[in-house]
């Protein structure tokens, strides 16, 4: 993957949960002097920025587990400036093993030491996520037994409360419903919900998972898939001002600044419609699974009508990843359009620079992933 330096920039600086930029961090502990709890055992691999992309039929290799979205490697070739280009591989390819030969001397005996098993696994946990949030990869890495420094996800003591209220508040009324009719119920109700969340120990949740009809081997993706769901409500809620921000700017202001001839101008014009059309699209597939699912989790908990919320929960896999596909692009476009456009007023952009920003754009918001089959193998 080599690319210039001006493009490369915002598509790969931290602040998008499309992108996970270990270099960074790592240069950042090293310039402090930090060396707690690294993501990684071996230092090559701390050169790496993790991004998510949707997979295409007709240009990318499936990936095992059937998921629309895959997990991309960028080894950069300058670790001091990632921006000068580089390799990179789909984590599920063929050809990983070379590249990590290539980029970083990682072959043979080297890839099967405890060192490496470790790094391999912790990508592989990034690569059952459909989006790389902060919070949803702290989770699922603690959850596995990882426990890397907290300065890698970003996500304050204050925002991490905040986020498992909301997403307990949610389980604990089927939890009780569940439940209900045992006595001492109330006393468990918290540890039920950490069952819940953890989707471990499945023998301690056998009633929970008989009495909403769950496929018992499922159950633990369900959950997954569930808690993942809910927490995608909470971003979607939270980051809205600044997502009708960006789209109030597509509508109004993204129009050069500078005096161009009327045929740019069209240019300009037909890039900012696709580009609107491309966000709506995407926005309407984020609304119309948070609305399905509050439809149906409200007449649950109102009117006790539980079948269309089990139906819900059973296909809760595709959901979730459809759901964090779709807005973890529109955050990715909405952080590239923060980094462009913050150095100028009234984020009014010169022609080559709105051409610039609105071509990104266009590639950030393309396809949407094709979720199909289950994705809740673990490697």
């Amino acid at each position: 993957m080599a690319a210039k330096n001006s493009y490369l920039k915002p598509m790969l600086t931290a602040g998008s949960s499309r992108v996970f930029n270990i270099n960074d961090v790592y240069r950042k502990f090293v310039a402090e002097d930090i060396e707690d709890r690294f993501l990684f055992k071996n230092q090559q691999m701390h050169s790496l920025i993790v991004i998510k992309e949707a997979l295409t039929p007709d240009r990318d290799e499936p990936h095992p587990d059937k998921a629309g979205v895959g997990t991309k490697l960028y080894f950069p070739y300058n670790m001091a400036d990632v921006y000068e280009g580089g390799r990179s591989a789909m984590l599920h390819s063929a050809n990983l093993a070379d590249v990590l030969h290539d980029q970083l001397g990682l072959h043979g005996e080297k890839l099967d030491d405890e060192a490496s098993i470790h790094d391999i696994k912790i990508l592989r946990v990034l690569d059952r996520l459909p989006s790389l949030d902060g919070f949803l990869m702290s989770d699922a890495l603690e959850l596995e037994g990882f426990l890397p420094n907290e300065r890698y996800f970003e996500v304050t003591p204050a925002e991490r409360f905040a986020i498992q209220e909301y997403i307990r508040n949610k389980i604990e009324p089927l939890v009780r419903a569940a439940y209900g009719g045992q006595q001492g119920i109330s006393s468990k109700v918290s540890q039920l919900v950490d069952k819940i969340w953890e989707a471990k120990d499945m023998d301690s949740l056998e009633h929970f998972i008989r009495a909403f009809h769950f496929p018992i081997d499922e159950a633990p993706a369900i959950f997954a898939a569930w808690k993942g769901i809910n927490y995608y409500s909470f971003e979607y809620i939270r980051t809205k001002a600044k997502r009708e921000e960006y789209a109030v700017w597509l509508k109004d202001s993204a129009v050069p600044r500078d005096l161009v001839p009327k045929n740019v101008i069209a240019h300009v014009d037909a890039l900012r419609r696709n580009t609107v059309a491309r966000l709506r699209g995407h926005w309407r597939e984020v609304e119309s699974i948070i609305r399905e699912y509050d439809a149906v989790y409200t007449q649950f908990v109102e009117a006790e009508n539980v079948g269309p919320f089990v139906k819900f929960l059973r296909n809760a896999k595709e959901a979730y990843w459809r759901l964090g596909d779709a807005l973890s692009k529109i955050s990715h476009a909405v952080n590239c359009w923060e980094q462009v456009t913050s150095v100028h007023s009234g984020r009014r952009l010169p022609c080559d620079r709105l051409v610039y920003l609105l071509e990104m754009s266009e590639t950030i918001l393309a396809a949407k992933a094709a979720v199909r089959g289950d994705t809740s193998r673990v490697a």
